[in-house]
């Protein structure tokens, strides 16, 4: 029956969840013993943070992905059982990654389109869609400054991307679209976007002469 096999279902999850658990208790043990087996898997470039303590090892890897998998089981108890979801528990959200053709147009300024003036454009594009929308991978953050959000550069020597994240498929994909519109290159003149852009920040900066901007 439907009520048998939802049962299953929640059996066969809290299962799995509390296999997760046992091996979130042993995750040192386990990483040591990895480690020194010749057949390992290579490690990664290091990342340290900025009190240089190392943030990608064996361990953190090897527990990060049990709690993410962890998560992931939670997640589908919970969409089986709402009424078992923690009142301090968070899904996790949908991302999209969009890349930006920036070595194809080299001289388009495409993270400024995207940014605005203040920030105000990438501010309003998160408030109209409910998402998080990031530029992420190389030249995302100038050389000597930190991101936005103070993270370490995991993603710095990845190609440059936009980095979308929503609760809802409706969120996201709205946002993606938002965010490819920008990435279609148009002519300066033509493009009716940065002339806004353009007008914002004479506005912020109290140097405004409408018929600059008149049409």
């Amino acid at each position: 029956s439907v009520q048998s096999l939802h049962q299953q279902k929640t059996f066969l999850l809290r299962l799995q969840i509390d296999e997760i658990n046992r091996k979130l208790i042993t995750v040192v043990y386990d990483a040591k013993i990895a480690e020194n087996n010749p057949d390992r898997s290579p490690s990664p470039e290091p990342i340290y943070d900025n009190k240089g303590k190392r943030t990608n090892t064996r361990e953190v890897r090897m527990r990060q992905n049990l709690e993410k998998k962890k998560q992931d089981l939670l997640e589908e108890l919970v969409r089986l059982n709402p009424s078992l979801k923690p009142a301090n528990m968070k899904m996790s959200s949908l991302t999209k990654r969009i890349p930006i053709p920036a070595k194809e147009y080299p001289g388009y300024n495409f993270i400024g389109l995207i940014i605005g003036p203040r920030g105000n454009t990438q501010k309003r594009m998160e408030k109209e869609t409910n998402c998080k929308i990031s530029i992420r991978g190389k030249g995302s953050v100038k050389q000597g400054r930190r991101a936005r959000d103070g993270r370490a550069q995991e993603d710095s020597n990845e190609e440059l991307h936009v980095l979308v994240q929503g609760q809802d498929e409706e969120g996201l994909e709205r946002a993606c679209e938002m965010i490819s519109k920008l990435l279609r290159p148009v002519d300066d003149q033509s493009n009716d976007h940065k002339q806004q852009q353009l007008r914002e920040l004479a506005m912020i900066n109290g140097t405004l002469r409408e018929e600059q901007y008149c049409t």
